[in-house]
């Protein structure tokens, strides 16, 4: 069990990256001072820099922390899964990511188009390491008939930009469905179509 001031400092820091996350959202990276993070969690500017000594650090663990959620759900993808299931799983996973953090998507995602400069080469290596690993997944799949032959890349951007829509356009997706917030109905409703989508393209319903 964890010591309680352990637990304190990490309920801090969620708080600190919480906040900081939509003002990046708002207001940029350059328009975000370490003031205004330190006013939007109500505690003094000095004692910020107990917990992060700098609003570079602060933003690299945003971006950091997304990147892990990530490859957790990609290493749930296994070969000795049952394809149709593993699939639904990991459009789930990456609904729920959207659905529970749309300001870190919405920061990576601007990251990515400015040419992911806060990622170094190993950690960009990574990514493409095991993608490659899970490209190679479906190809078993496909090479033993348990699903159709696909381009396994594309298969994942197309995952990748259906899933993230709803963090990085979340404001279109309120003004179509003409609502002010996503609910749970919502992201159910978006996870069952573009299974039943992808499950239909990939030959498994």
């Amino acid at each position: 069990m964890k010591p309680k001031s352990s637990k304190l400092r990490e309920f801090k820091e969620a708080r600190i990256l919480r906040a900081t996350a939509k003002l990046l959202v708002t207001h940029g990276f350059q328009g975000t001072r370490m003031e205004d993070i330190a006013q939007a969690v109500d505690i003094p500017r000095p004692n910020l820099y107990y917990y992060f000594p700098s609003r570079n650090h602060i933003y690299r663990r945003i971006i950091n922390d997304l990147r892990a959620a990530w490859i957790d759900a990609l290493g749930q993808i296994t070969a000795d899964g049952e394809p149709r299931e593993v699939i639904r799983n990991y459009i789930r996973a990456k609904i729920e990511y959207s659905r529970k953090h749309p300001a870190a998507s919405k920061i990576f995602a601007d990251e990515v188009i400015r040419g992911s400069g806060i990622l170094t080469e190993e950690e960009n290596e990574e990514i493409r390491r095991l993608t490659d690993e899970k490209c190679e997944v479906l190809e078993r799949w496909m090479d033993e008939g348990r699903m159709d032959r696909l381009d396994p890349r594309h298969f994942f951007f197309l995952v990748w930009g259906s899933t993230q829509y709803y963090a990085d356009f979340e404001q279109q997706v309120k003004n179509v469905l003409g609502v002010k917030r996503l609910t749970q109905t919502h992201f159910d409703m978006g996870v069952d179509t573009i299974t039943h989508v992808v499950l239909k393209g990939c030959g498994l319903e």
